[in-house]
């Protein structure tokens, strides 16, 4: 779906990438002629991702100490891609909306003041007003609650600011290029998981399609690859309570039977509410009624009148009886999402475009998809950064995940062998509960396999033997939505402990990639 302006908008997505990665490579020269190392004239520099894991506010933090580290030690300056899932994707998203850091050499700042953000408790009364209007509307799925309760809870703030609005940061090259994880998931109360969407702020797609639209066309209604209906893009707060769900499909798989009680409940609350205000409008309809009749005669009839001042009584309860009415039709919207477990919902640029994606995707006869945390599948957007066009040297990958610290690696050796990506080899028991180096290294081949360079939070050789890291790891549990200003510091620090200590092997890493640099550019001239 290339080369057509007609199609979903597709036309100046690639190119807006395209163009912020050139101007990358210019700071990424620069960057790496600073760490002692040079690039040839007519090379290109190494391509070098960097990953985050999924993880709740315990990858928001951990990632947030990562980039900090990596900022103080000038090696960020030369990574091409940053990619994140769930907890990981709410920091940079974060990070990104600060323009007027743009170039994130103000790091220090910037993460006080998102640790202060997060540790103040604001009020959240205008949580069900969002939620309200989110479930009055025409579009809606649990993924608004998720985010204006849960997300909100954790980040402190409600970010009613658009991906598509860091293209210009982007293109400015000051930073590396943003891609966001999600998987797509139609089937209600399946486990299975249909295919990965990706999120920049130039496009937004899926890469097995290669089918993308415009990043601002997020929230339009399509048919046969053209703009039905203009929508508002999808705010960040949407796609941060999105691209992190995966908690709340936790919640799901341990209180099923807690939900359906949910439901009961609340179809009584209605029952009760829509009788309750119903019988109190006939009680205020008789007073009004009654009036009147006590308070006529000639003398007093206009001061009572003017005391009376029934078209503001009348306006007053009939806004009043509005917002219930509104109330109870949100509730009913939002029961019905319970039951039939309704998130990430996203009109489908894909509608009536059967001759462009593959039959068997059935893609093409929904009007509306479903999005979920990429969590679900693979808690590292490894995915996102191996397809060919991105030409990924070294990917340095930091895992904030609970339980296997290399479950990530495991399953993205098996995905690629499934799909036939290069990938390095994952062998040997070592890899295993509890991750024992800060640092694990595998070798790609040099040429399209990148080297991968794996980063456990929580190892033997910095946080202590395995009982500490059994204890951190119930301490800092996904499923929290906020930390004390303590826990955030010991967080922040074992996570910039991890990147300061390997801050030599990955320089050796950067260090290789950049001969092999040079060797393909004096084989192209």
């Amino acid at each position: 779906m290339t080369g057509n302006e007609d199609y979903a908008g597709i036309v100046g997505g690639l190119e807006g990438e395209t163009k912020s990665i050139n101007a990358r490579k210019r700071k990424v020269k620069k960057a790496i002629s600073s760490l002692g190392m040079n690039v040839g004239e007519n090379c290109d520099p190494p391509v070098i991702a960097v990953l985050g894991s999924g993880g709740g506010l315990r990858a928001m933090i951990g990632f947030l100490g990562t980039i900090s580290k990596l900022v103080e030690l000038k090696l960020l300056g030369a990574v091409t891609y940053m990619a994140g899932i769930s907890g990981s994707t709410w920091c940079m998203s974060s990070l990104y909306s600060k323009q007027y850091w743009s170039d994130f050499s103000h790091m220090e700042q910037l993460e006080i003041q998102l640790r202060q953000r997060m540790k103040k408790q604001n009020k959240r009364q205008g949580s069900w007003k969002k939620i309200k209007e989110k479930f009055l509307g025409d579009s809606y799925s649990l993924t608004d609650v998720w985010a204006y309760t849960f997300v909100f809870r954790a980040l402190n703030s409600i970010n009613e600011g658009t991906l598509s609005s860091h293209k210009e940061v982007c293109e400015n090259g000051d930073v590396p290029y943003p891609i966001y994880s999600a998987v797509r998931k139609d089937k209600i109360h399946e486990s299975k998981l249909e295919a990965w969407f990706e999120f920049t702020p130039h496009k937004s797609g899926f890469p097995a399609y290669e089918s993308y639209i415009k990043t601002e066309l997020l929230g339009c209604r399509f048919q046969g690859g053209r703009v039905l209906e203009k929508q508002p893009e999808h705010d960040l707060i949407y796609l941060q309570g999105l691209w992190g769900s995966a908690p709340a499909d936790w919640v799901w798989s341990v209180s099923h039977e807690l939900y359906r009680r949910l439901i009961r409940l609340l179809t009584a609350v209605k029952k009760r509410i829509v009788s309750f205000f119903k019988r109190a409008w006939n009680w205020i309809s008789r007073k009004e009624r009654d009036k009147p009749k006590k308070m006529f005669s000639p003398i007093s009839l206009q001061m009572n009148l003017e005391k009376i001042k029934v078209p503001q009584i009348r306006k007053s309860w009939s806004e009043y009886l509005r917002d219930v009415y509104e109330n109870a039709i949100a509730i009913k919207n939002l029961t019905f999402c319970l039951v039939q477990w309704k998130w990430g919902t996203i009109n489908n640029f894909l509608y009536k475009c059967q001759d462009k994606i593959p039959e068997g995707s059935k893609l093409f006869d929904k009007k509306q998809i479903h999005l979920v945390d990429a969590g679900l599948e693979i808690n590292t957007p490894y995915p996102l950064v191996l397809p060919p066009h991105r030409k990924v040297d070294l990917i340095l990958s930091f895992d904030f995940s609970s339980g296997d610290p290399f479950e990530t690696v495991k399953e993205t050796a098996k995905y690629c062998e499934d799909h036939q990506v290069p990938f390095p080899k994952i062998t040997g028991k070592s890899y295993e509960e509890p991750a024992t180096k800060k640092c694990y290294i595998f070798k790609g081949d040099g040429n399209r396999t990148p080297d991968v360079m794996h980063f456990p939070l929580f190892n033997i050789e910095n946080c202590g033997d395995a009982k500490k890291i059994k204890n951190l790891s119930k301490k800092y549990n996904t499923c929290v939505c906020s930390y004390s200003e303590y826990m955030m510091e010991e967080l922040l620090g074992i996570a910039k402990k991890n990147v300061e200590s390997s801050k030599d092997d990955i320089r050796k890493q950067i260090k290789e990639c950049v001969k092999r640099s040079n060797m393909r550019g004096m084989s192209q001239t």
